[in-house]
Order: C-alpha cells, then structure tokens, then sequence
C-alpha cells in the first residue's frame, strides 16, 4: 500500500468536510502512534488536558529522539498566515501552564515546504523546544506497522464512533459547564469583533405565547373543519373536533408539511389572515428573552455587535423590541432587500406575517414557507436570496443558533456546504447551538441512565462538530438569558 498517496487522498476528499477529515486523520495518527510509542516501552496519553489545556497527545517521555514531557499537536497545513497566528497562540498558551513542557511537536499530515518549516522552527519559545513533522515523517513511523494502519484506515468511521462512546462514559458531570464557559468567553470575543449573527427559531418566540407549530396547525384544523360543517348546517362538540382532528393528523402520517399543504388547499385565499389571527391571538409584546436579544442588538460604543439576525419565525416579535429599545431596523422578507449601513438586518426566510401588515410594504415578497411546496422551494433552488443570505452569514461569520432543534434539514445542507467551503479554517468550529440537555429520568440516580445520557451528549456534540458548530447546553431554557447577558459582557 502507498500509505502517503491514501493519506494525501484523505485529506484532499471532496466527499467529507474539513472537520471530518480533521478528525478522522487526527484518529489515525494517534493510533499508529500509540503502537509506535508502545513499542518504545513509553507511555503515552491522547486527547488530554495537560494543566488544564487540552491537546491531541501527551508523551511524558517524548518519542525517538525527542526526550521529556512532549505536547503533540496534529494538524492539517492550509494556510501560513493562520498556521503561524495559531503557533504563536499556542506557544503562549503553552508557556502559562504550570507544568514545565520540554517540547511541542507539530505534526502536519501533509506537505509543508522548508520555507515554512524554517519559519516555524525560529519561533521564539523561551526554553520549549519546537519540532516539526510532516507526512513524509510520518509515514516512516506508519510503515512499521502496516498491518494496523491499513486495519484502522478502513474502519475509521466506526473508530471515531467508539471514541465519542468512550469519551461519554468517561466524561465528568460538569463537563458541559466547563464547555459553556468557553464557548462563552469565545462568543464574547467574537461579539465585541462584530462577527456575530443570530439565527431564531421558534423557541425564541415561546415566552411570549406566540402559537408554536403544533398549536398552529391544530387550530387551522379546527377551524377548517369549523368552517366545511357550517357550510353544511352541521354542529359538533369540542370532543366530536378533537376526534375528527387527530383522524385527519394520522390520516397524513403525522408529517406537518403534509398537513399544512391539506390545509392550504382547504382555506385558498384566506390562509395568511387566518394563519396571522391565530399566530397573535394570545401573544405578549415582549419576554424576558425577547428582551435580553433586544439588548444584545444594541451595539456597544464604537461597535456593531450583531450584524444580522436570521428569523425563522413567521411574527414580528423581535422587531417590536428593537422598536421599543431604539435599534435601527430592517426586515428583509424578499429578494433585492437590503438593509442600510446603519441599520441591522432582520432576514425573515421562512416567510413574514407581521401583526398590522400595513406597517410594511410588499409582503407579497414573503416566501411564507408553511408547505411542502415551499419546503421544497428552498430546498431545489440553491440561489434563492434565503438561502444565499444564510450561506454567506454561515461561511463569514460566527453564527448562534437560539430556539432552534437544529433538525432542519436545509439548515443542515446549507451549514455542510458552508463547513467544506470554509477552507483554511481547519477544524476550529466557530458556529453555537444553544440546546437543552436530554434527560430520560429526573432525578434519577441510576448509572447506567446517567452513562447513556452522557454518551448521548459526546455524540451529539461529535455530529455537530461535522457541521461547523459548537452545542452549548442548558438544563432550563431560563438559562439562555443569563447567557446572553454574558455574550454582551455583563456581569451577574
């Protein structure tokens, strides 16, 4: 086997992103260098914390003639800008650890030119000693045991899974703290860089009663039902309704786009107004989540802050309160609108029904995605203004996703297009989903329970990373405005 060809095929795929090849090639080489330490008779630790820095590998002993406590970190060589940005960081990051490292060798799994390598290698670094490899140095250490490279490289899909399962059983309670304190400190930095998009969904909205889908399509049914009876001088009780209604759900398989394209066909010319009635019918101004967003819009002096906001939902909730706090506004619900330099973008791309539709112009723009139809719209046309809108934020920009189960399947095409094209990123993961935890028993002290839920929080956390984000769970939704508190740099 040419092991450099298969390793430089790898990494030049076109059919996985950057942060699954990242990985798989990350898992590769800490097995053959594992096999290749052991055979050494030294010790060896991979994915680590190493006083309190995580890094891919830790080799107390070092490896062939490198001697002493060694960080190793494994990379894929895209750009020398960043590559040297981030050597620096690390160098930094590295040289505050209270325990003394020898040396930090860089490994890059691809060809590097020795203009280069000179470069990293005169990097000042007090008295850490830098060493760098590239494919040809590894592919030496990998030929000593061909065998396990050509056992492991055709069964990495299912290596990286019992890795996600092993980190599961092994991570600790407050493990998701400690990630929410990061991430939050990043997403502070990349706030106060004017970076940050916000991209809503319908639990944004929750707090302040607006009908959640469910309650939607519950009540257009109702009310179609309501209105095909009285055509026909027929009266039926609430419990005759609920029957008919949960018959009509089962009848579509339970899938909502079936039910809202049934329910479109049913109401014709009258289905935004009803839709609009039922949307507001008991919805409050504002809530306290609404609001913390509201006040994370407003830009710090001599900042932007959020440069857009990307709305999944149908109302007007959040341009209500950014009327109410004073934020220059404009909601995009069309192609060809574009907001002013000063003013902050509101992209409605499922569709806008605002509450007084006479406060806006050209509504009939509004894409109102309810259906299959619709659905498939945005799914078949690449160069629909939403989904440009929503690429471009996600190739350019750190994204948070607020309100959202992240189940969306176009939303997930268009953050694997944006993860591929991001070349030159590596594998950093600059996107955050705000997800609650998932719990099977409340307060239940079982461990075999508690292993299965943390396990399911590494997969979750490790299916995400494919796609360029971060999850940063809560127990309570009643947490996300405290976060958002933090974001903006406030303190409790």
């Amino acid at each position: 086997m040419d092991i450099k060809n298969v390793l430089l095929d790898t990494i030049n795929s076109e059919k996985s992103n950057i942060r699954h090849i990242a990985l798989t090639i990350e898992r590769l080489t800490v097995t053959m260098l594992n096999d290749c330490i052991r055979r050494q008779g030294k010790s060896s630790q991979s994915n680590v914390a190493v006083s309190q820095m995580m890094c891919d590998m830790f080799l107390p002993d070092g490896i062939n003639d490198i001697e002493g406590k060694t960080i190793v970190e494994i990379k894929i060589f895209r750009s020398n800008r960043i590559m040297i940005n981030r050597l620096y960081d690390m160098i930094g990051r590295i040289s505050m650890q209270s325990e003394k490292i020898d040396n930090l060798l860089l490994i890059f799994v691809n060809e590097i030119s020795e203009n280069l390598k000179a470069k990293l290698l005169k990097i000042k670094a007090n008295d850490l000693n830098i060493h760098i490899w590239d494919i040809d140095d590894l592919v030496k250490i990998f030929r000593q045991n061909e065998p396990l490279f050509i056992e492991t490289y055709n069964n990495l899909n299912r290596t990286l899974l019992q890795d996600a399962i092993y980190r599961g059983i092994k991570r600790k309670n407050d493990t998701y703290l400690e990630k929410r304190m990061k991430y939050v400190e990043q997403l502070h930095d990349a706030y106060t860089n004017d970076k940050v998009v916000l991209f809503l969904g319908a639990g944004a909205s929750r707090d302040a009663k607006i009908a959640t889908w469910d309650q939607l399509i519950s009540e257009l049914f109702v009310t179609l039902i309501n209105k095909q009876l009285q055509v026909n001088c027929i009266q039926m009780s609430e419990d005759e309704k609920n029957k008919i209604l949960d018959a009509i759900q089962n009848q579509n398989g339970n899938s909502p786009l079936l039910q809202t394209r049934f329910l479109r066909t049913g109401f014709e010319n009258d289905f935004e107004e009803i839709i609009r009635e039922i949307l507001y019918k008991d919805a409050l101004e504002t809530s306290e989540l609404l609001e913390e967003i509201g006040q994370l819009c407003i830009p710090n002096r001599g900042k932007l802050g959020i440069i857009a906001v990307v709305n999944y939902n149908f109302d007007d909730l959040i341009e209500k309160n950014l009327k109410r706090l004073r934020v220059n506004y404009h909601s995009i619900y069309g192609e060809s609108m574009f907001p002013e330099a000063d003013e902050l973008g509101i992209y409605h791309v499922h569709g806008f029904l605002p509450q007084n539709k006479d406060l806006y112009n050209n509504l009939t723009k509004s894409l109102l995605v309810f259906s299959e139809e619709g659905y498939h719209k945005l799914m078949l046309e690449p160069y629909n203004w939403a989904n440009l809108s929503q690429l471009n934020y996600m190739m350019n920009n750190t994204c948070v996703f607020i309100g959202l189960s992240m189940t969306d399947p176009n939303m997930r095409r268009l953050l694997e297009v944006a993860a591929k094209k991001m070349e030159g990123e590596d594998s950093v993961c600059r996107h955050y989903a705000i997800m609650k935890r998932f719990h099977l028993v409340e307060a239940n002290d079982d461990e075999s329970i508690r292993n299965f839920e943390r396990i399911n929080e590494s997969l979750q956390e490790s299916f995400f990373n494919e796609i360029g984000v971060n999850i940063i769970w809560i127990d309570d939704y009643n947490e996300i405005p405290l976060l958002l508190k933090k974001i903006k740099g406030e303190r409790e």
